[in-house]
């Protein structure tokens, strides 16, 4: 299928009360980090070749996955010197990928999305980039996501489209109404895309480039899913997720 980026560089500030000063994506879940869990995941979907891009702590995940395989999945590592934001760390990677596009996903969340559909529609909409996206009813955690329901629909259900716009996290201009998506950290970016972030500096995917892409007329899709979504983001989301773990 596809190489993979996962970005596991964050600090996890929010998570120092609970984690200390230990990389957030290596958070021990019934006794095997929370990066284990995207692995297995992407390795359901036939993807066995990652590039993990580190940062903060990186020896933390290097000393775990090793140098060459694990769990029957290739790894590789770019590592940043200084923080880059999520678009800097995926630039950072550039010289390790193999292929026309990429499918990335943010190393502290885990959203069950159907990484097929995701593919097969970023290529039916030869799009630039797109986003797994997942509906929410809570609109002050997350910023939300426009999307225009142009495209395939079936059974009458919106499954994927092309996003308007990127909304921070405010609810000012936000109806009761509207439906409500967030981005689920999953991307398909094309390397040629990627090719435009500046090299060696600092960038945000969300709150830079994808709103640049956008008023510059790059084709974003959207494609939404009602799978399970999990952020270890706060102690909160840790603490449940981990207690979900514990039950099964």
């Amino acid at each position: 299928m596809m190489q993979s980026i996962i970005l596991c560089g964050g600090q996890g500030t929010r998570l120092r009360s609970v984690i200390g000063e230990k990389q957030k994506t290596m958070t021990e879940i019934n006794n095997e980090p929370f990066l284990v869990n995207i692995i297995k995941y992407l390795k359901s979907y036939k993807i066995t070749n990652v590039i993990f891009a580190t940062g903060y702590k990186s020896h933390e995940v290097r000393n775990y996955f090793g140098d060459k395989y694990f769990f029957g999945v290739e790894v590789s590592y770019a590592e940043e010197k200084i923080a880059l934001g999520t678009g800097g760390a995926i630039r950072n990677c550039l010289d390790k990928m193999k292929y026309d596009y990429v499918l990335i996903l943010n190393g502290d969340t885990l959203f069950n999305a159907n990484l097929y559909k995701l593919e097969e529609n970023f290529l039916a909409l030869n799009a630039d980039m797109s986003i797994a996206c997942k509906e929410i009813t809570d609109k002050s955690r997350y910023g939300t996501i426009k999307i225009d329901y142009s495209g395939i629909k079936t059974g009458g259900d919106k499954e994927h489209g092309i996003i308007e716009s990127f909304v921070e996290k405010t609810t000012s201009n936000l109806s009761d109404k509207e439906d409500l998506y967030i981005n689920g950290g999953i991307y398909i970016m094309k390397k040629s895309l990627i090719e435009t972030i500046p090299s060696g500096v600092k960038s945000s995917l969300e709150k830079d480039l994808i709103p640049k892409w956008l008023a510059e007329g790059k084709i974003i899709g959207a494609e939404i899913s009602s799978a399970e979504f999990v952020d270890i983001g706060t102690p909160d989301s840790l603490k449940e997720f981990k207690e979900k773990r514990e039950e099964l």
